[in-house]
């Protein structure tokens, strides 16, 4: 029986590897993970898997690239196969040495087909769904299977929290995420889930939610782990109030610890904010991206207005509901008064954690195509690892100005800065700027964690601790 090994770098829980292993699991396939490749090589080769995977986002196409050319000298006769959100946007990444093959789009039915037919030959998986992979000089690519089911997401096993342990960070992480539900509605050109709509078409409905049961059943089963805060990571946790309501019902009687969760800001209104706060939810986290509705809606094609977002900040201020807002400065013409109308916005709905990215136009993204156009850096590689750092556009003022207010984003939004000020502190900063702003953020962001999950600064420091271990 064929066995897999996810490898990752970061220290963190990846919730749709521990899907994977767990539906890996549950066909009868041993399924692993391993953090930290080249320390833990030894390990890696005891293990002596037939596949290797690796789930990649863009900004970790140099790190994967070499853990791959890496992994292909030292264990030459595993499959090497990646999977995510890159291989899915960027195909052409299975041209790249170290790498057998790739998964384009959702996982789950292609991984359990490669597992079971791959005999050590590369013939043997031809006709994969989902499956692109190298042959010779060429390129075999297989079309997309269908996407699973409300009923067959339903049916998925928990996800595997068990292959972390091994790891104090996460054995003692205080932050679980789950699940409800795969897919989104809208096509927001910063987002990935256009151009998973557009592989998609004609493939059934992208947004599938999982029954409140199933839900629930896992969220008993994690309970054994303990948590601070709960993360519900759907994009669209609101989208079917009647759902909606039969989970908070459950959940209020049967999980009874706090969470978070995800919305549209046209989502949220006073009775659902009220039904939410019982069932146990301590923040609410919606997009605003642009205080300019012109900007929100014709260039990121985010159906929401001006209105829509002053109106849920109502709500949920009326339900004494906290709440996040995302928000995200970058385009290559945004002016310094688009940017404070982002700030204004905020300060007068009074957000209770503002947070601020720098626009990343990832391949595979509307934004990506327009900004192309605009002279935007496009080597994938070059992406940072976060959105928190750095822009790639080739202008090196508007560099700096992004860099600036996205840093000083929570303080001028908490403090009310005002307009004259806000120039003074982005547009014409003291040249220590690039070393005091740094640690205005990450004063701010973590006093919002401590705030959402209710953490100690001993407690934050330790975890730090493990985590740089």
């Amino acid at each position: 029986m064929n066995s897999i090994v996810f490898i990752q770098r970061e220290i963190e829980e990846k919730l749709g590897v521990m899907v994977l292993t767990s539906y890996l699991k549950s066909l009868g396939y041993e399924a692993r993970i391993v953090i930290n490749h080249r320390k833990n090589i030894r390990r890696l080769k005891l293990l002596n898997p037939e596949v290797i995977g690796i789930s990649l986002l863009t900004p970790s196409l140099n790190w994967a690239l070499a853990t791959t050319r890496f992994l292909k000298r030292e264990m030459p006769d595993s499959l090497i196969v990646l999977g995510g959100p890159h291989p899915t946007f960027c195909p052409e990444v299975v041209h790249e040495p170290g790498v057998d093959a790739i998964c384009v789009g959702e996982g789950e039915k292609s991984l359990g087909l490669l597992m079971g037919r791959y005999d050590g030959s590369l013939s043997s998986i031809r006709e994969v769904p989902n499956i692109w992979l190298k042959d010779g000089d060429s390129i075999i690519r297989n079309p997309v299977s269908s996407l699973l089911s409300a009923e067959e997401l339903s049916e998925l096993p928990p996800a595997d929290r068990t292959l972390y342990q091994d790891y104090p960070a996460l054995k003692k992480s205080p932050v679980k995420s789950v699940w409800t539900s795969r897919g989104c509605p809208y096509a927001c050109s910063y987002c990935f889930n256009a151009f998973y709509n557009r592989i998609y078409h004609g493939q059934g409905g992208i947004f599938r939610q999982r029954s409140v049961k199933s839900v629930i059943e896992e969220l008993k089963e994690l309970k054994q782990y303990g948590w601070k805060g709960l993360n519900i990571v759907d994009d669209q946790f609101l989208c079917r109030r009647e759902w909606v309501e039969e989970f908070c019902a459950r959940y209020e009687k049967e999980i009874a610890l706090p969470f978070q969760c995800l919305a549209t800001a046209t989502q949220i209104e006073p009775s659902l904010a009220a039904i939410l706060k019982r069932a146990g939810c301590e923040v609410i986290y919606f997009g605003i991206e642009s205080g300019v509705e012109r900007i929100r809606m014709n260039r990121y094609n985010k159906p929401v207005s001006d209105d829509d977002i002053y109106q849920a900040a109502e709500a949920l201020h009326l339900h004494g509901m906290p709440f996040l807002t995302y928000n995200m400065i970058g385009l290559p013409d945004e002016s310094v008064d688009d940017i404070y109308q982002t700030v204004k916005i905020n300060q007068e709905i009074e957000t209770t954690y503002p947070w601020c990215s720098i626009l990343q136009p990832y391949p595979g993204t509307a934004i990506a195509e327009e900004m192309t156009i605009e002279r935007c850096d496009q080597d994938a590689g070059s992406f940072p690892y976060s959105y928190f750092q750095e822009s790639v556009i080739n202008d090196p003022i508007k560099r700096g100005l992004f860099f600036n207010v996205q840093k000083l984003f929570p303080y001028l939004v908490r403090k009310k800065v005002s307009y004259d000020k806000f120039v003074r502190l982005v547009r014409r900063p003291a040249r220590s700027a690039r070393l005091l702003y740094p640690p205005v953020f990450y004063w701010f962001f973590g006093r919002g964690l401590r705030g959402r999950y209710n953490l100690s600064w001993s407690a934050m420091f330790r975890y730090w601790l493990y985590s740089r271990s």
